[in-house]
């Protein structure tokens, strides 16, 4: 028995020293990493002669507000479903939608009564 479990070590250790050398000279041959290159400054803008003219920003038209008819719910631009539904009807104000029997979108879950 003790013969069985000396082979068995003797096998297992020579294994390890073969993967072990294996690992070192696969790792010896690799260079190193080279330290990163300076990153060089570019030279400062100079300053333009030329006057720049901005235009004052365009007053954003709003956009309509979308109903859906199956659930009678309208979404507004500021509700986060606006890009991704398609609305099958349209308001111009919440006005309109209120008249309509539309309610307005809301991200918490509707409690029973």
């Amino acid at each position: 028995m003790l013969w069985l479990f000396s082979q068995m070590f003797v096998l297992c250790a020579v294994s390890f020293a073969a993967g072990s050398l294996l690992t070192w000279l696969s790792v010896r041959g690799r260079a190193k990493a080279e330290p990163p290159k300076p990153v060089l400054a570019l030279p400062a803008p100079r300053p333009s002669e030329e006057k720049v003219v901005v235009a004052p920003p365009a007053q954003e038209k709003s956009l309509p507000l979308k109903g859906n008819s199956k659930t009678l719910v309208y979404h507004t631009s500021k509700s986060p479903y606006y890009r991704r539904m398609k609305g099958d009807m349209t308001f111009g104000s919440e006005a309109e939608a209120v008249a309509a029997g539309y309610r307005m979108w809301t991200t918490k879950a509707r409690v029973k009564a």
